[in-house]
């Protein structure tokens, strides 16, 4: 079996596994308690020809590493055409359930399609088959914290390269006189 049907076979098991896309997260409703995570996403370089991309995945009360993750946000931004960047990605924000120690993961990726064409035999018979390939490169972070009911997160995103170096940080937002706030970091990231 050539690589590419292998490829694409292993693929479509992990998927019909469950080892596919993440489950869709499920806030919390509106009268329950909560707290909110304003997110912010900052990136330099960039991968011409692609399509610009951020998510977040979450998980609460992990027992392990094992633990699966949900997918809080994933927005498409648009193609990238040339090596001058991209767009500015927009605050986004995510009601999430609190009390618990919440892992998040964010990423600003890089996506492109290709087509990979091979041999395979039908009734001794060779065929050209084609395919459609996913290609992504990112960079991913884990940030670890722990929300309280009725107050403000900001997870602050930062890849100065596509794919490496990328850090976060969550910060509760302190309301102080009028409209001001302050960052209190409540956590660090580390790169996956």
């Amino acid at each position: 079996m050539n690589k590419v049907v292998q490829v694409a076979w292993l693929g479509a098991a992990l998927m019909l596994a469950g080892c596919g896309a993440l489950r869709p997260y499920e806030p919390p409703e509106d009268k329950a308690p909560q707290a909110l995570v304003k997110l912010k996403y900052k990136y330099s370089e960039v991968v011409p020809g692609s399509t610009l991309g951020a998510r977040m995945g979450i998980r609460h009360g992990a027992q392990s590493d094992d633990d699966r993750f949900q997918s809080a946000f994933n927005q498409s931004y648009g193609a990238i055409a040339s090596k001058k960047g991209g767009q500015e990605i927009p605050m986004a924000a995510v009601k999430v359930h609190p009390g618990k120690k919440t892992d998040v993961t964010m990423a600003v990726y890089f996506y492109w399609y290709t087509t990979q064409t091979y041999m395979v035999m039908i009734n001794n018979m060779p065929q050209m088959q084609t395919q459609q390939v996913y290609n992504e490169k990112a960079c991913t972070v884990q940030i670890s914290f722990t929300p309280e009911a009725g107050k403000v997160y900001l997870l602050d995103y930062s890849s100065p390269n596509v794919d490496h170096d990328c850090s976060g940080h969550a910060y509760e937002q302190v309301k102080q006189r009028g409209d001001q706030f302050k960052l209190v970091k409540v956590g660090s990231s580390k790169t996956l």
